[in-house]
């Protein structure tokens, strides 16, 4: 284990285990790299610039996104900050951009905790605890909050990272998401229904490649909690219980920036489905005192 400090990303924490190296950033408890032999499989955000996309972040108390910012909780309203002006969401939760405190370390392993403070748009005190494992083939993390408060609070959790099989085209990656179902959305990117993948053939990610297709979805109705991205040169894959996170969001990440544009694939598995402070669907209800537990793995395997 090693330490770095960057006063855009806070204390950047190294892991090793074999040939297996993993990059975390304290602000937001990041995963920023995670290599295998030297081949990168996440898309890494520079340590000298504020972290672009959400790379690599925890997402937490909601992930995705709350229309307008607004949301009834137990009888009360709420209205939270948008973060999203040009659709008019508040995007990813209050935590991607707050110092963790960092504890309990090994080689192998780091602990990061942050409390959130409560605000007028979200009154809840909770406690988040971050911890990473690195594995010689993978990295597990465990994110556990737990309320601090009186009052029962709204959570939910997911990673952001944007994963990359191989130095080839995002246009030729097989990307396998087993998921029955996938949300449509609106211009917004707010839920309108839930429909049949089979439905959909341009969202529907069997395993062939992704081409020129443009997703920024929610599936869910997994088969399995295993998503797996492909290339000639090597596979990603992302490991959950589909009971403890039962949406996964993926996103193509377009963008205008020649140098930012699909240059990795969102895979972010959640505990509920965009908009969910307001639909109720699959909400986390953290009663006092209680703590809430997620985790997920991330591997890879270098083909060539």
């Amino acid at each position: 284990m090693s330490f770095t400090n960057s006063p855009f990303r806070g204390t950047i924490i190294t892991l090793t285990n074999g040939d297996a190296r993993a990059e975390l950033a304290s602000v937001g408890a990041a995963l920023n790299r995670f290599s295998i032999g030297g081949r990168e499989f996440l898309v890494p955000s520079p340590l000298d610039e504020v972290q672009f996309g959400y790379r690599g972040g925890i997402i937490a108390p909601w992930p995705n996104r709350i229309g307008d910012g607004v949301y009834t909780y137990d009888g009360l309203e709420y209205e939270l900050p948008l973060n999203e002006h040009e659709r008019r969401n508040a995007l990813h939760g209050l935590v991607c951009w707050s110092d963790f405190s960092v504890e309990n370390r090994t080689e192998n392993s780091v602990e990061f905790a942050h409390r959130i403070v409560p605000v007028l748009g979200y009154p809840f005190p909770l406690e988040i605890r971050v911890r990473y494992t690195l594995h010689d083939r993978s990295i597990a993390t465990a994110v556990t909050a737990t309320n601090l408060g009186e009052r029962t609070a709204p959570y939910g959790v997911c990673p952001h990272p944007y994963v990359v099989p191989g130095p080839e085209d995002m246009a030729e990656w097989s990307t396998l998401v087993p998921a029955s179902h996938v949300l449509e959305v609106d211009d917004r990117l707010l839920p309108v229904a839930l429909s049949p993948v089979e439905n959909h053939p341009d969202l529907d990610l069997d395993g062939s490649p992704i081409g020129e297709r443009t997703i920024d979805h929610a599936y869910t109705g997994f088969s399995e909690g295993r998503i797996s991205v492909r290339s000639a040169s090597g596979e990603v894959w992302v490991q959950f219980d589909p009971k403890e996170l039962p949406w996964a969001q993926i996103h193509t990440a377009d963008h205008p920036d020649p140098s930012k544009n699909r240059a990795g694939l969102a895979v972010e598995p959640m505990t509920c489905p965009p908009d969910a402070f307001r639909s109720g669907t699959n909400l986390v209800h953290l009663a006092p005192g209680v703590s809430h537990t997620a985790s997920w793995t991330i591997g890879g395997t270098v083909l060539d």
